[in-house]
């Protein structure tokens, strides 16, 4: 943009201003200017953010990708198998073994998957498909599973296999899920698996962590075969598998029993311990760490439901489950669970869904899950208000950035032509700018003083009057009019100060004026308030000499007049506020 002189001058007139602005404040009084801009600062945040409503913040994305993921186990192929697929849409399955019964590898990947599926999908493998329920089967489903979870529709998960491909380490968005296969006949050893285990979980950076397989240890079943609660299926006699995943916070899912059982938040597995901060808990919000975490059982995909039965079924860490009921009544009541991650944008936090189908209460278990590493001083509600805190902040951080982008055009350059309140917003930050005190304040009068040379100015050494200066009478100019008398009314101006800062003790109320031979202004070396640096401007511009001074003057005060009214009206703030009292000459 070309800087004319009627740009220039009203530029200088802004600088002029934020110069007494930033002079404005006194020394001493630096600690409680400061203090107290910072709390108007915290004062006006907050009302915006008080003003902020949460349709607009639900509208605004923030925070890691939400996805859904769909947990089901033992479905078989049957009706309501699918059914239980169709209860709800999701991003992604996993599937917890055992796709059917019949020894048909390819019949569930062929009927049960969608052929167009946009959904990733990931599985393991379950009592049905080893080699001592279809022998010689073992390979098939594992050559299936891994070609569904390699192929182009799978192309948003990254998965790790075993050479047998029996296990697997899989990563889906910011969760991994480590898919084992221990104890199912033909597979690999127990010793591998645990090893498989470890070198995938140890060094996991991911935000959320599953442990899944298809069988349970004996604390872990709701006593359909009893035989079972006599060993470990899992673990065997050696290392917990589920308690290391509980020590890396990673949420264990197991199937088997057909049944959906799920426990409290445990600290410890191998010999059951109820987690203290989940001791007292309802059941709907469930805190996790490393260090504890929960099982959830879930065998009700399709195929069958089981009845519970024997001590297992009332062990005290049982959270909430659901079994075919002493009257069947849920023996059609197939389900699967359906967990949200990264809800509304917080990696700390998910919601899951026990959906069924065949029932007038279609949720059967919901519960929120967050990741807290700190519960005894952090609740799960300041981890909800510390999001949102964040949340808020991007928001108006996003929209400073829009109206930062407001001048542009349609093409996405700026416009040529900035307006004079364009220019300030990108001269003066939010952090007041010092401009070289009194030097550099009258290197700009200066500036102004040559910016045009109508504003050539002689001025004459005068009397300070009631707070003001009174022109000097000694001019040559030719008779005034009655409009030049009026447009010189600033004779008898009054600068009021209604705000007052500073500190007159430390400021000078007086600059000096050099003779008018030698056209040139000095102000002293002390700092000046306001009135005198205004008044220095109205003397200014009502003493200028040559044949066109009175239409000088009278531009001049209305060009300054028009500027302090722009900046009024263009709710441009300052330290100190100067009101000029205008009283008309008539004589």
């Amino acid at each position: 943009m070309k800087l004319s002189t009627k740009n220039l001058i009203p530029f200088i007139f802004f600088i002029n201003i934020k110069i007494i602005q930033s002079k404005a404040q006194p020394i001493e009084d630096d600690y409680t200017n400061k203090t107290k801009q910072a709390s108007e600062t915290k004062d006006i945040e907050q009302n915006i953010r008080n003003s902020i409503t949460d349709e607009q913040l639900d509208s605004f994305t923030y925070g890691d990708e939400e996805f859904k993921l769909a947990i089901i186990g033992d479905s078989g192929v049957e009706r309501e198998s699918r059914e239980v697929m169709k209860l709800t849409k999701y991003d992604a399955l996993l599937h917890l073994g055992n796709y059917d019964y019949k020894c048909s590898p390819h019949k569930y990947f062929d009927t049960m998957l969608d052929s167009d599926r946009t959904y990733q999908f990931m599985g393991i493998l379950g009592n049905q498909e080893g080699d001592d329920q279809c022998p010689g089967k073992l390979r098939d489903y594992e050559d299936i599973l891994y070609e569904e979870m390699t192929n182009s529709k799978n192309s948003g998960v990254k998965c790790e296999f075993s050479s047998s491909k029996a296990m697997w380490s899989c990563v889906y968005k910011n969760m991994r899920i480590i898919g084992l296969s221990q104890n199912i006949t033909g597979v690999d050893s127990r010793s591998e698996q645990l090893y498989f285990l470890k070198k995938h979980l140890d060094h996991a950076t991911e935000d959320w962590k599953i442990c899944a397989w298809h069988y349970y240890d004996k604390y872990y079943h709701t006593g359909k075969n009893p035989q079972d609660s006599e060993r470990n299926l899992i673990s065997e006699d050696g290392d917990s598998f589920y308690d290391y995943c509980k020590d890396h916070g990673a949420i264990i899912l197991n199937a088997h029993d057909n049944v959906y059982a799920r426990t409290h938040v445990m600290s410890k597995f191998k010999s059951p311990m109820i987690d203290e901060y989940d001791k007292h808990n309802d059941g709907s919000v469930v805190q996790i760490r490393k260090g504890a975490t929960l099982d959830i059982l879930n065998g009700v995909g399709g195929n069958e439901i089981y009845i519970e039965q024997g001590e297992e079924k009332d062990y005290s860490h049982w959270q909430k489950k659901y079994a075919k009921g002493e009257n069947d009544e849920n023996a059609k009541r197939f389900g699967g669970l359906f967990c949200q991650f990264n809800y509304g944008g917080n990696n700390k936090k998910a919601y899951c869904e026990l959906l069924r189908i065949n029932s007038s209460e279609k949720v059967f278990d919901s519960f929120y899950i967050y990741q807290n590493e700190d519960p005894n001083h952090i609740s799960y509600s300041q981890i909800d208000k510390n999001f949102k805190n964040d949340k808020i902040n991007a928001y108006i951080a996003s929209n400073n950035d829009k109206n930062n982008h407001s001048t542009k055009g349609d093409s996405g350059e700026e416009d040529s032509v900035d307006t004079m309140d364009q220019i300030v917003d990108k001269v003066f930050t939010k952090t007041n700018i010092i401009i070289g005190g009194t030097k550099s304040y009258r290197a700009l009068a200066n500036l102004s003083s040559i910016a045009n040379d109508n504003f050539k100015t002689s001025l004459t050494k005068n009397e300070d009057i009631d707070n003001g200066y009174k022109l000097d009478k000694t001019t040559n100019s030719p008779p005034l009019s009655m409009n030049d008398k009026l447009s010189l009314s600033l004779n008898k101006t009054k600068l009021i100060n209604e705000s007052s800062v500073f500190d007159q003790t430390s400021l000078m109320d007086n600059f000096s004026i050099t003779s008018s031979s030698k056209k040139t202004d000095t102000m002293d070396r002390e700092s000046i308030n306001s009135n005198d640096a205004i008044s220095l401007i109205s003397h200014k511009f009502g003493n200028n000499s040559g044949a066109n001074s009175i239409s000088t003057r009278s531009n001049s005060f209305r060009s300054f007049s028009n500027i302090y009214n722009q900046i009024n009206n263009n709710n441009v703030r300052f330290n100190t506020i100067a009101r000029l009292d205008l009283m008309n000459e008539t004589k």
